[in-house]
């Protein structure tokens, strides 16, 4: 672990945390094989500007080198702030507004199979707790999911009020695949107490699914040939009934079959129409792509009716 969090007296919750994604990250890493992983060194640093902080978690080896694979989780004695990805040795987050009261931001890279685990914490700065103003902080825990096509993950997603804060928060998700579904239990949230409260979040995939039955388990069937035999029938049967001219009584008698022709050709219609949806059915449904995906939860709340304010955090899934 990097040392630097214990020289510059980083808050020890937010370093138990770190050290408890190191000690889950070997614990997975000695699964891979110790003697192939290679040490690494995270440094982290701050950008502040109107858009939020944004967080970037440098990772490499002690040479130098960047890595090439692995997760960085950006934490807070508050919870979890969010992830990234490591690409080209570096994971970058940005986010709108910290937790009241969060000095201390630690990015935990988990390591990979070929890579170590590291920490390292930095200083956001006074300022970002510094406001008076009626707001609230959003967290998720976990900050991200692997899942199966078919399978679900639940994520707890918290408010945590600050400065009097009161008011309905309203959850919402954004950039959710096609092939997956969003939906919080329950979808509001008002800490009246000024105690954080909760909503479960669960991110719901859809597996493949099959197609229709078919026609060797199907009744008997007529095909669209059969026009082929009714339609010239009803025509001779109208034309040998205008050209011969009988009594009233035979005249009954071909408007019958035409009739009894014409109900057929209607039954025939029908069966052909089953016929070709079940020797062509629907194509099956493939389900979610796998792939990974970044999923935006967000909370808006109106404060006295006069004013909106909004934060939102970004939740990784990944579909094998």
């Amino acid at each position: 672990m990097n040392l630097q969090l214990l020289r510059h007296g980083i808050g020890t919750r937010a370093t138990g945390r770190a050290a408890g994604f190191l000690l889950a990250a070997s614990m997975v890493g000695a699964g891979w094989g110790a003697g192939a992983q290679v040490a690494t060194r995270t440094h982290l640093s701050v950008a502040s500007d109107v858009h939020g902080n944004t967080f970037t978690a440098k990772v490499g080896d002690v040479a130098g080198n960047p890595a090439t694979s692995g997760t960085v989780s950006f934490e807070t004695a508050k919870g979890s702030l969010g992830s990234a990805f490591v690409e080209n040795g570096a994971a970058t987050l940005t986010v709108d507004q910290l937790p009241q009261g969060i000095r201390t931001v630690t990015a935990a890279y988990s390591g990979s199979k070929g890579y170590a685990a590291s920490a390292a914490g930095v200083s956001a700065g006074a300022d970002a707790a510094s406001s008076t103003l009626p707001d609230f902080g959003l967290t998720a825990s976990p900050t991200s999911l692997t899942l199966t096509p078919g399978q679900f993950g639940n994520i707890t997603t918290t408010v945590t009020p600050e400065n009097g804060f009161n008011d309905m928060v309203t959850l919402s998700c954004s950039g959710v695949p096609a092939g997956a579904t969003c939906v919080f239990s329950p979808t509001t949230l008002t800490p009246l107490t000024a105690a954080a409260v909760s909503s479960t979040l669960q991110i719901q995939t859809q597996g493949p699914s099959g197609t229709s039955a078919t026609l060797t388990n199907a009744p008997f069937t007529a095909s669209p040939a059969a026009y082929a035999i009714v339609l010239p029938g009803i025509l001779a049967l109208a034309g040998l009934g205008a050209l011969r001219k009988r009594s009233g009584i035979a005249t009954l008698r071909v408007l019958g079959l035409l009739a009894l022709l014409t109900a057929s050709g209607l039954g025939l219609g029908a069966c052909s129409q089953r016929y070709d949806y079940l020797n062509h059915p629907p194509s099956g449904n493939p389900g979610i792509a796998p792939g990974t995906y970044t999923i935006t939860v967000s909370g808006y709340a109106a404060v006295n009716g006069t004013s909106v304010v909004g934060h939102s955090l970004p939740i990784t899934v990944t579909v094998k």
